[in-house]
């Protein structure tokens, strides 16, 4: 695990994640060179905020500092929490489960693409807070819904 680039993607210095995972900046600095390696505790903490990162969490550095049991708590629930979604309830009975297998965030709109077969990709914008909100990442289970009246047909 690449720590230093754990640290830029929550966007936090050696010292604020040092809090999160009790122990001093100069333990993470050493971790970061190589020069020794955390406990297994701290792994564990540091998998899980690995996991978060992934599913696109930033914590903020102040918060953190303020009161890092709940920064921890958030970016947790970011990392496991599971999108809720009946499908029961939509009307769309075009549903493909599959993979995301791309994800480029924006600030206000973000580009997935789901693999729901081998070779075979839907892609879709949808609003990064609709990302955040179900938790999607690279590598997270998702279902493509399509629902359109319209399908513009190409010859190959």
């Amino acid at each position: 695990m690449n720590l230093k680039r754990l640290r830029s993607k929550l966007g936090l210095s050696q010292a604020a994640l040092a809090k999160l995972v009790g122990a001093h900046a100069m333990t993470v600095s050493k971790w970061e060179r190589g020069v020794s390696a955390p406990n297994e505790a701290q792994t564990k903490i540091l998998r899980s905020l690995l996991r978060a990162a992934e599913r696109g969490a930033v914590l903020d550095e102040a918060s953190v500092h303020r009161d890092s049991t709940r920064a921890l708590a958030h970016a947790f629930d970011h990392a496991y929490r599971e999108p809720e979604i009946d499908l029961g309830t939509l009307s769309a009975t075009n549903r493909f489960a599959g993979k995301v297998v791309e994800l480029k965030r924006g600030d206000v709109m973000s580009k997935l693409v789901i693999e729901v077969a081998p070779d075979v990709r839907i892609g879709s914008v949808i609003t990064t807070d609709s990302v955040d909100r179900l938790g999607l990442a690279v590598g997270v289970r998702a279902v493509a819904i399509i629902k359109a009246t319209e399908v513009i047909v190409g010859r190959s």
